[in-house]
């Protein structure tokens, strides 16, 4: 007992030192700049806007006062306030920075003397109250689209020459681009086991191309596509107008991945997984994987292969890799169920702004129905279908885009008697259209395909369904199939389905999405005079690495009580 109240003795004091170790720091007089933006860039965080139940102020060790004082003073500084007065009380339990802003500095002319156009890189007008951190992104900006448009040997002068007294400020800008740079020698150095062909495939420039910092970045990305390397290094050495670049690669320590686990899928429900693959396998950074899935609607067991670089085009710089994916899988829609033995032949390359997807698939697929519904044919199909597969894709980034625009043309078909039980083709268009402004990001998707039998009936998964966190998410996955057949849950043979939606920041890495979905399904070819179903609502974003984590509720407008609720991780757009 003693010795427990000696331990309460000598502890209390370091408590009540705790307890008072902090005191709260309040803001005042500001007027051009927000609280947000002063408390983050001194380093402080407000209570996040959900914690009702704390004050909206920022704790502070009363040590750090003063340095905060002047880190204040600096950044009121940098964005054109020289003759900021900040004065502190201290309270007994806060703190209170009163700020006097004073006139800020303001642009009076900029002058631009240069052989290139850089006018739309410097985006201070003037009249606009001058910030520092706003002309070292400018200088930053003109230095990347120099070294991006090959222009090495650039000469770059930029001042800014700031008057105090009248409080006005001159921007000067002289650049001199001189002559284009040109890529010179590649010296690749990889690992054992992995040819300098498989990593020259990834390569988006060549010898004697026009220097690119811009294609080097992107190169980092290509080769990590490979998933061979544990470690990328690319130096550069200029040489007058020469670029030479030295490409280093380091080795997978850990090749093989192993995942077992539970989960759930918008489209498939609740499912257990298992997935085994070897990065470079047998050498080459060759791939191979295992799957396993089994869920409410789907069965899958899957084996993956995938050989890099298998040739090269010729006459062109562009290297062909090979894929096979050979998979059993059974499917239970609501009123049939699927079986299917696959195997497809991918021939693809992916250069930087364009890939090609190059094959053929078979199919054994055996169709059960629940009931005699409708026209669903059940029994067993043959199918062989040659396909290709262009996509455009000139996004700012395929992670979490922001600006910029995707195009995907898919077509297949098959021929009764070669091969296949069914004469048909299928083609497939998607768009889609991505702008920021402010944080506020807008994006549209629309896809439209078309399916024309012309000897005998597709099994009923090769028609056209909709519905799901890619499609109408005001349902669920395929829950919405032709509009005009004579019963629900029908395929269909024209296909249109939009997407507007809309997003912006709210909180850190989340953000607030609203949407508008709108699709039309017909049971025949190219008839696009139906009556679109539309849905509209809202979701929540958080952005990771990998992609935005998305969570939306999606409801009919001309059904209420029709809804949906999608959680899926990665970009739609």
């Amino acid at each position: 007992m003693k010795r427990t109240l000696l331990f309460f003795l000598l502890l209390f004091p370091l408590f009540l030192y705790a307890k008072s170790s902090f005191v709260y720091l309040e803001i005042k007089g500001n007027k051009a700049l927000s609280k947000s933006q002063i408390y983050e860039n001194i380093g402080l965080e407000l209570p996040a806007w959900y914690q009702f139940w704390k004050e909206k102020k920022a704790k502070v060790n009363p040590k750090i006062v003063n340095s905060l004082q002047e880190s204040l003073n600096n950044f009121y500084i940098s964005e054109g306030f020289y003759h900021v007065k900040i004065t502190k009380k201290v309270r007994k339990k806060s703190v209170v920075f009163h700020i006097d802003e004073g006139k800020p500095v303001i642009i009076r002319y900029i002058k631009i003397q240069s052989d290139y156009p850089l006018k739309k890189l410097i985006t201070f007008r003037q009249g606009e109250r001058f910030r520092t951190g706003k002309f070292v992104k400018i200088k930053k900006a003109i230095k990347e689209e120099m070294l991006n448009k090959g222009y090495c040997n650039y000469n770059l002068d930029a001042k800014a020459y700031v008057d105090i007294k009248k409080n006005i400020v001159d921007l000067y800008f002289r650049l001199k681009h001189a002559q284009p740079c040109y890529f010179g020698l590649i010296n690749i150095h990889p690992p054992k086991g992995i040819s300098k062909k498989v990593v020259r495939s990834r390569l988006l420039f060549s010898s004697n191309e026009r220097y690119s910092l811009d294609k080097i970045n992107k190169t980092y990305s290509t080769l990590s596509g490979l998933e061979a390397f544990d470690g990328i290094q690319i130096s550069t050495n200029k040489k007058e107008s020469r670029v030479d670049t030295t490409i280093t690669l380091y080795p997978k320590q850990k090749p093989t991945r192993r995942e077992i686990g539970i989960g759930y899928e918008t489209n498939y429900g609740l499912k257990a997984f298992l997935h085994w693959n070897r990065k470079n396998f047998k050498g080459d950074a060759k791939k191979l994987s295992f799957d396993l899935k089994y869920s409410q609607k789907e069965r899958l067991i899957k084996n993956g292969f995938f050989l890099p670089a298998l040739f090269k085009v010729p006459g062109f710089n562009y290297y062909m890799d090979f894929k096979n994916e050979f998979s059993y899988a059974k499917l239970i829609y609501d009123n049939f169920e699927e079986e299917k033995l696959a195997d497809k032949i991918h021939l693809l390359t992916d250069h930087d702004w364009f890939s090609v997807d190059l094959g053929a698939g078979l199919e054994h697929i055996k169709i059960r129905k629940y009931k005699d519904l409708c026209n669903i044919s059940a029994g067993n199909f043959f199918l062989f279908y040659p396909y290709a597969e262009v996509i455009f894709d000139m996004r700012d980034s395929k992670i979490n885009p922001k600006k910029g625009f995707y195009l995907d043309q898919y077509i297949e078909g098959g021929v009764r008697y070669l091969l296949s039980d069914v004469t048909y083709i299928k083609g497939i268009v998607e768009g889609r259209l991505i702008y920021t402004f402010d944080r506020f990001t807008i994006a549209g998707k629309s896809r439209i395909g078309v399916l024309n039998e012309f000897d005998k009936k597709l099994p009923e998964s090769k028609l056209f369904y909709a519905g799901g966190a890619f499609s109408n998410r005001a349902y669920s996955y395929n829950q919405l199939g032709a509009f005009d057949s004579a019963c629900g849950n029908v395929g269909g043979r024209t296909l249109v389905d939009n997407t507007l939606e809309a997003s912006h920041p709210i909180y850190e890495n989340f953000a607030l999405a609203l949407f508008w979905d709108a699709t039309m399904i017909s049971s025949q070819t190219l008839n696009f005079s139906l009556d679109f179903k539309n849905a509209v609502g809202t979701g929540i974003r958080y952005n990771t690495p990998i992609g935005p984590v998305k969570f939306d509720v999606g409801f009919d407008v001309e059904d209420h009580k029709q809804y949906a609720i999608h959680f899926q991780i990665g970009q739609s757009y």
